[in-house]
């Protein structure tokens, strides 16, 4: 990989890791009042831009709201993606390819582990998933509070957030 990519990668995990550090009070849903109304999967695009540093890229951050019961059809997606789930519970199924995820990501606590072809786990806040083009993935929330996810992405410019799976 080369260095500007490299730090532009580096520059991504830290966005998700200060994503997830900003949960605010314990006692408040940290999804701020608008994650309850959700009646489906939601994908809220939140900022945008395309780095100089990865021509032809698009450099996404997302916001998506699983309900309580819903679920994430398999997919893939055509780039690099950092996600963090900063509320909620998210049991996802890695179903081609593997996937790493660190255990209370950013904290002293953090603790990586990979995940692979067939298995599942569940992710609770402050986990964080590190997505690599081509794996094919799903996920489901089977609790009854909605499940949020802060998404740091960097895709071709033009191509979909994800594809589904073949």
């Amino acid at each position: 990989m080369n260095r500007p990519l490299t730090r532009l990668c580096a520059v991504l995990l830290l966005s998700a890791s200060i994503i997830a550090a900003c949960g605010g009070d314990d006692d408040e849903p940290q999804a701020g009042g608008w994650a309850p109304y959700a009646t489906q999967v939601e994908r809220q695009l939140l900022q945008a831009g395309s780095p100089t540093e990865a021509p032809r890229q698009s450099l996404e951050l997302t916001r998506v709201i699983v309900p309580g019961g819903e679920q994430i059809a398999a997919h893939t997606h055509p780039g690099m993606q950092l996600a963090v789930i900063v509320e909620g519970t998210l049991t996802y199924t890695v179903i081609q390819g593997a996937v790493q995820v660190t255990r209370a990501a950013g904290t002293p606590d953090a603790k990586a582990e990979s995940v692979a072809s067939g298995q599942s786990v569940d992710l609770l806040p402050g986990d964080s998933v590190i997505e690599t083009p081509g794996m094919v993935h799903t996920a489901r929330n089977g609790g009854n509070v909605p499940a949020v996810i802060y998404l740091s992405s960097l895709f071709p410019q033009g191509a979909p957030a994800s594809s589904p799976a073949p």
